[in-house]
């Protein structure tokens, strides 16, 4: 037994099996929103709307956003992120920099666990100049898969 803690091929081959698990998004089926404000997901501009997200079934680090009249929609990259504490609504949560809001987590109500978009290039430039973004956040609600 001692010999196998002690293989540090075996503990790479399990970490690589234990992390992915933990890695995967913590949203689950479809949430639904609404914004009085534009927001920024990726490198694609919303206008205020009603909108909902989903986790992708075949790479669930990827969720899709879309109208609610399906006109504008977009895929986007997610990892795991944490709450201090379970809140009792889902959430959606914006970093306002200056005038633009941009989409960065995500939580389903009931769980501390829930998803954080990955900056793209365009945030960091406009975290560069705003290195202190507010947060804003919105309510979700859960609709039929």
């Amino acid at each position: 037994m001692k010999n196998l803690v002690h293989n540090p091929l075996l503990i790479l081959v399990l970490a690589g099996v234990i992390w992915p698990a933990a890695a995967i998004a913590q949203v689950t089926g479809r949430i639904t929103f609404s914004t009085t404000f534009p927001f920024i997901v990726g490198n694609t501009k919303f206008p205020a709307g009603s909108y909902s997200i989903k986790t992708m079934e075949t790479e669930p680090r990827i969720m899709e956003i879309s109208s609610a009249d399906g006109k504008i929609s977009t895929l986007f990259e997610t990892m795991t992120a944490e709450l201090p504490k379970t809140p009792a609504k889902g959430e959606i949560v914006f970093k306002k920099y200056d005038d633009s809001y941009v989409l960065s987590e995500i939580y389903d109500a009931g769980a501390r666990s829930g998803v954080m978009t990955i900056m793209t290039h365009a945030e960091r430039q406009q975290a560069k100049k705003n290195s202190n973004p507010t947060r804003e956040s919105v309510t979700t609600t859960k609709a039929n898969p």
